[in-house]
Formats: structure tokens, sequence, C-alpha cells
């Protein structure tokens, strides 16, 4: 996750910055306006952190800025004084309030949960070893490239995304044919398979699991 933080109080967006980056994520900062929006203009970010206090024409406007900046509905969360806690407009895009005292570790957390919340994909995805790169359509285990098909990837994506939970295989099937599966369910086993022996090359162990009667988990622990 690429969080592009927007902070003035230099003390405050390290702390921030410090437990993102502990998190494996990756964080940047500006401390102006001009900043900000220069940098959405030249980089992707996946989430942006803005102090709600510092953008003159306001977090709405501010909002509506950063994202005709990326090119993109990039969600937005906003930390303000808890006495004044405002509510998000649904007109400016996907974005949400927190309180300015809030934890770093629990702003973390909620960066998360707001991204889920706004169904925004993350560019950067990992899972123990496992890293994929959507904008590249690449996979990694370690420093090993993986090369996968189309619908190996798009499985890979949903269990790395679902780690440690189980996908199901109506999940699977939703996403991969659309909710019209073939008739037998060789297909899937038939790719699972096929992904199994891919990632067990460079790991040398088997990396995904089936949860019998459920689906397939993502064992990403080392």
């Amino acid at each position: 996750m690429h969080v592009l933080i927007i902070e003035d109080d230099i003390p405050l967006a390290t702390q921030i910055g410090d437990t993102i980056e502990a998190a494996g994520d990756e964080p940047d900062y500006a401390d102006d306006e001009a900043l900000a929006l220069r940098l959405c203009e030249m980089n992707r970010y996946d989430i942006v952190v803005v102090d709600s206090a510092l953008p003159r024409c306001g977090v709405d406007v501010f909002c509506q800025r950063l994202r005709q900046a990326a090119g993109r509905p990039t969600p937005v969360l906003a930390l303000a004084a808890e006495s004044s806690l405002p509510c998000a407009s649904e007109e400016c895009g996907p974005h949400a309030f927190a309180r300015r005292t809030v934890q770093p570790r629990d702003l973390h957390r909620q960066l998360r949960a707001l991204m889920t919340e706004c169904g925004c994909g993350l560019s950067q995805l990992s899972a123990g070893e496992l890293h994929m790169d959507l904008e590249q359509g690449s996979v990694y285990c370690g420093q090993v490239p993986v090369d996968l098909a189309p619908i190996s990837y798009r499985i890979l994506e949903l269990l790395v995304r679902a780690c440690p939970g189980v996908v199901t295989r109506d999940q699977i099937e939703k996403q991969i044919w659309d909710g019209n599966p073939p008739e037998s369910d060789a297909a899937l086993r038939g790719h699972i398979h096929r992904l199994r022996q891919l990632l067990e090359r460079p790991t040398a162990r088997q990396m995904i699991r089936t949860v019998h009667g459920v689906g397939y988990q993502l064992d990403a622990a080392h």
C-alpha cells in the first residue's frame, strides 16, 4: 500500500509514516497543498492521509483536486479534531474522517478498512514471501519470478487478498467465470493443481491448502 501523508506537523507525520512502513507499506510525505498535488500527478497512491486543517480550500474541495491530479478516485482519510468531526460528502468521492489524536497503529487499521470499504485495490500485495505487483502483472516468491497464466494469476490474487482466510469455491467461480462455471469442477481443480506446482518450485513446499467442502487457503507462513 503506497500512502501519501499530507501533514505539516513533521513529528506527527514521521510517527504515522514509521508505523505504515513497519507494517510493510510505503509512505510518502507532503507538508503543503501544492506539493501534495504535484506528488499525486507524478505517483500512484493507494490512499491519502491529510490533516483536515491544512487545506485552505476545505477538505471536500481538496479531495476533488487530489483526485483530479491523480486521475482516479483515490480514497482519502482526513484527520480532524475530535470535537469537530464532520461527515464525509459522497459527492467528493471516497473519504472518511478520523480523530487527529488517533494512535498511528489504529490509524493504519482505519486506512486498510477504508480501502476495503471503497473496494479499491492495492497496487502491491504481499503474503509472507509471496509478492504481487498488480500494475506490472508480476509475481515473485522471494526473489524468484513466477510466470502465471491469466486465470492462475487471478486465483492467486484472490488467495493473497484473503490470506490467511479461506476463499470459497463459489467466490473463485464467480470471479473467474462470472458465476457461470464449467459443469465439472475439474477445471477449477486443474488450475489449483497447476498453481500449486508453480509456487512449490521456488519454495519447496505446498502453499495452497484445500479446505474440504469449503475452498482454498494460502499458507504464506515460512
